[in-house]
């Protein structure tokens, strides 16, 4: 069978991570298996995974150990962990005032490693075969991705840029949650946003009329990622424009 990244003809992995599992880690119960949350259906049955989403005959074991798997191993070290004094990362808690909302920064990390990380979930997204994620189409962008990372190429820092935002509704949203991927269009942009774990991840695909959040935080050259931390109300509606509808957590009053 076809590696769907190498292309080569070759024995395809039978186990392999859409979303590498560190990425849902605060979501593991104690005995790590995954809490899957259905916002259509919060009263429902509630659904445990071992590990997140796994599928077989994507990829080969070269490109899932070697190619994927180095990014994984970067941004798993680097950024979803404190970095270590030898890593020469450092990340750095900024707050907020009246035009300014409050911001992670971390600086000295790899610009080719970590915008290929990300690229590589939402290029995993577009060939999965799971329901889950069929909102990602890449059309002609999967091509032109896939060679990005094949080739260890990120482009310019102006090409495919990913947003991080914190979501922190103080338990009065489902926020720690893993909810589907949706493609969002708007005055002729396009652009995806995946929510893990109260991160809300925005990938832009379009090279016109970007939105503003794409001019500010996006990993680039200099080796800069902020991540704006959205709290209190700013967070609750930056929830619910993404759900596209108000759930809130019984626990919590209503607002």
């Amino acid at each position: 069978m076809k590696c769907q990244l190498c292309l080569e003809e070759t024995t395809l992995l039978k186990r392999s991570h859409i979303v590498p599992k560190f990425m849902f880690k605060s979501l593991f119960k104690e005995d790590r298996k995954l809490v899957s949350v259905n916002v259509n259906n919060l009263q429902g049955e509630k659904k445990y995974m071992q590990s997140g989403h796994i599928e077989a005959d994507l990829v080969c074991a070269e490109c899932d150990n070697v190619i994927l798997g180095g990014l994984e191993r970067y941004a798993s070290n680097h950024l979803y962990r404190q970095p270590t004094v030898n890593s020469g990362v450092t990340r750095t808690e900024y707050g907020g005032n009246h035009e300014l909302i409050p911001y992670i920064r971390y600086e000295n990390l790899d610009y080719v490693k970590i915008k290929l990380f990300f690229l590589s979930i939402l290029w995993r997204c577009h060939i999965s075969k799971n329901l889950f994620f069929s909102d990602v189409d890449l059309g002609s962008h999967s091509e032109i991705i896939r060679k990005m990372i094949l080739e260890n190429n990120p482009g310019k820092d102006d090409d495919y840029e990913v947003i991080l935002i914190f979501i922190d509704t103080a338990g009065s949203r489902p926020s720690k949650s893993v909810i589907d991927p949706i493609k969002i269009k708007q005055n002729g942009n396009t652009f995806y946003v995946f929510h893990i774990n109260e991160i809300m991840y925005h990938f832009n695909v379009s090279k016109h009329n970007k939105i503003e959040i794409f001019n500010k935080g996006a990993i680039r050259r200099d080796n800069i990622l902020d991540i704006a931390v959205l709290n209190d109300k700013v967070a609750r509606e930056h929830f619910d424009m993404y759900l596209g509808r108000r759930i809130l957590m019984k626990s919590n009053v209503l607002y």
